[in-house]
């Protein structure tokens, strides 16, 4: 049970995920030195793992099931950040968006939708985040009542 708990902890860990990607690689460069007849093939799942490596190093990282999904890597698009309580959130698509505040939206409305867009999208990848409305990652909701840029014109 031990090694369970132990392997999800590595895959929620950056630098984890990063040795064994590393590790990796050196096995499969071991394997095509050593092992002439599926070079091609090896040398393919090392460029694989090196970009892996590389997606890891700069935090740029894909939902495959979205990817596959939608065929648009753009809306794939995953970043983890984390929250005051240093609770690890993934966020996907448009609520990627670092730059959405209320000075980026002209009414109530607009802000509301991305804020109940980005909220749900919180709680379907995150299932361990029982309120995400709690966190307001972009403080576009500072009262935490559940209403978005209340300072803002109301709109449609």
């Amino acid at each position: 049970m031990w090694f369970k708990e132990y392997l999800e902890n590595c895959r929620k860990s950056k630098k984890c995920r990063i040795w064994i990607i590393s590790i990796l690689m050196v096995i499969v460069l071991f394997l095509i030195f050593f092992w002439k007849k599926f070079t091609l093939f090896l040398w393919i799942i090392f460029v694989l793992l090196a970009v892996a490596l590389g997606l890891e190093g700069f935090n740029y990282d894909v939902d495959l099931g979205k990817l596959w999904q939608t065929g648009n890597y753009k809306e794939s698009r995953v970043e983890s950040v984390k929250d005051k309580n240093g609770n690890t959130i993934r966020l996907i698509w448009e609520c990627v968006k670092a730059d959405v505040n209320c000075n980026n939206f002209k009414t109530r409305w607009e802000a509301q939708k991305v804020y109940d867009n980005c909220m749900a999208e919180i709680q379907k990848n995150n299932p361990t985040i029982t309120d995400p409305k709690k966190l307001d990652i972009y403080g576009l909701d500072r009262d935490k009542d559940g209403l978005a840029c209340e300072n803002l014109p109301k709109g449609k």
